[in-house]
C-alpha cells in the first residue's frame, strides 16, 4: 500500500515538472526593444490618386501607390501592353520611361486603370499623380541596411516616403531573388514606406541602356537598337529569372494592397515587446522590424519581417484575447492569459498577423 502511494506521488511529481518545463518554454527569450518601430505614431502623411498630400485616413480618396518603373507605352508594336501587364500584375501605378508622348501615356494609364506617377503640377488627369509632392527614397539591395531609408521617414514627418526598389541587373548586379525582393518591401513598410516603386520594367529601353529589368514575357533579344550601344547579353537561365521575380513581386504586390489601408493609418497605441530566442545559435545580431497597425475595429495587424539569412525564433508579448496569421491558416502558438504568442520567421522572410486585442 505504502509502495503505491509512493509511486503515484512520484508521478504526480514528474507531471508538476513536466507542467513547470511547458510553462518555461514561454521563457529564454532576450527582448529586443529596436525591433518595435514607430514611423507614424499620430498621422501617416500619404496622397489620393492626384498627388494630393493626406494627413487622415479616407476611404474614399487615400492611396498608396504600388508603382512599376520603366514601363513603356508600346514596346512591341502593341500600344498599352506595358501598362496592362502591370495591370494584371497587380501594379496599381506606373512610372514611365521619359520621352514618350505623354497624350499616349495618359490614354494608356486610362485604359489600364493605372495611375500614372509624373511631377506635373501644371496638368489635371484623372490618371495623373502627381508625384512632386513625395519623396522618393532609394532601398539598398542589403535589405540589412535600410536603416538611411527610415530615417528619411523620419525627416520627413508632413510628406509621403515611397521606397524606390531596384528590381534589374546590370553587368555588376545581378536580379534580386524573390525572397530578397520581399524583405525588402516590408522592411520599407515597417520604416513608414507610403508606396512602393519597383524599379524597372524589362523592355529594349532597358536592354540598351545595359540593364535587365523583370516581366512576364522577358526576351532573349527585343529586336530593337537605340544608339549606338550594343545591348546588354543576356542568357536563358537570365530570362527565367526575371519572370520568376515578376510573378513574386505580383504575388507581393497583391499581398501589400490587401493591407494598404491599414498602411495609411497612425500606428496602433498598443504596447507590445519582440523578444528572440536567448540561446540563438547565430552569432549576427537579430535583425527583426516589427509594425503594428490598426486593421479593423476588432483587430490589429503586426507585420514582422526579418531582414537577415536566418530564421528567427520570436516571441510576442502583448495584450491580446486571439492571434491568427493574415496570410494562411497556419496555427500561431499563444498563451492569451499570460499575454505570449511566438513564431519562427523564416529569412528574409515577412508574417503577418491578426490580432483580436
Amino acid at each position: 500500500m505504502m509502495r503505491a502511494v509512493m509511486l503515484r506521488a512520484s508521478c504526480l511529481l514528474l507531471l508538476g515538472l513536466l507542467a513547470a518545463c511547458a510553462g518555461d518554454a514561454w521563457q529564454g527569450y532576450t527582448p529586443l526593444p529596436e525591433a518595435a518601430q514607430h514611423p507614424h505614431p499620430t498621422t501617416a502623411p500619404h496622397t489620393d490618386r492626384n498627388g494630393a498630400v493626406l494627413t487622415a485616413f479616407d476611404p474614399a480618396r487615400s492611396f498608396f501607390p504600388i508603382a512599376l518603373g520603366g514601363v513603356l507605352n508600346d514596346y512591341s508594336q502593341n500600344s498599352g501592353r506595358g501598362f496592362h501587364d502591370a495591370f494584371l500584375a497587380d501594379f496599381n501605378a506606373v512610372s514611365a520611361e521619359p520621352g514618350q508622348p505623354l497624350p499616349d501615356l495618359l490614354a494608356a494609364a486610362d485604359i489600364s486603370r493605372l495611375q500614372l506617377l509624373r511631377p506635373q503640377r501644371d496638368l489635371q488627369h484623372a490618371a495623373l499623380l502627381d508625384a512632386s509632392t513625395a519623396v522618393v527614397a532609394t532601398l539598398p539591395r542589403d535589405p540589412a541596411e535600410a536603416a538611411d531609408f527610415a530615417a528619411t521617414v523620419r525627416q520627413q514627418p508632413d510628406r509621403p516616403v515611397w521606397a524606390l526598389i531596384p528590381v534589374y541587373a546590370k553587368p555588376d548586379q545581378r536580379l534580386l531573388g524573390g525572397a530578397e525582393a520581399r524583405v525588402l518591401a516590408f522592411a520599407a513598410i515597417t520604416s513608414g514606406a507610403g508606396g512602393i516603386l519597383w524599379r524597372g520594367e524589362d523592355n529594349y529601353v532597358a536592354r540598351n541602356s545595359g540593364a535587365m529589368g523583370i516581366s512576364p514575357r522577358p526576351q532573349l533579344d527585343y529586336g530593337i537598337r537605340t544608339g549606338d550601344t550594343a545591348p546588354l547579353n543576356v542568357t536563358p537561365a537570365a530570362v527565367a529569372a526575371s519572370r520568376r521575380l515578376w510573378d513574386a513581386v505580383a504575388q507581393l504586390n497583391r499581398r501589400i494592397s490587401r493591407i494598404s489601408p491599414a498602411l495609411l493609418k497612425p500606428d496602433a497605441d498598443h504596447p507590445y515587446e519582440i523578444a528572440v530566442r536567448s540561446d540563438r545559435t547565430s552569432t549576427a545580431p537579430p535583425r527583426l522590424r516589427a509594425l503594428l497597425k490598426p486593421l479593423a475595429e476588432d483587430a490589429l495587424l503586426l507585420i514582422v519581417a526579418n531582414p537577415a539569412p536566418t530564421v528567427e525564433e520570436m516571441r510576442v508579448q502583448m495584450a491580446f484575447t486571439k492571434v491568427a496569421r493574415q496570410d494562411d491558416d497556419q496555427p500561431v502558438e499563444q498563451d492569451a492569459a499570460r499575454g505570449y504568442f511566438r513564431d519562427r520567421i523564416p529569412a528574409y522572410g515577412a508574417t503577418l498577423y491578426r490580432i483580436t486585442p
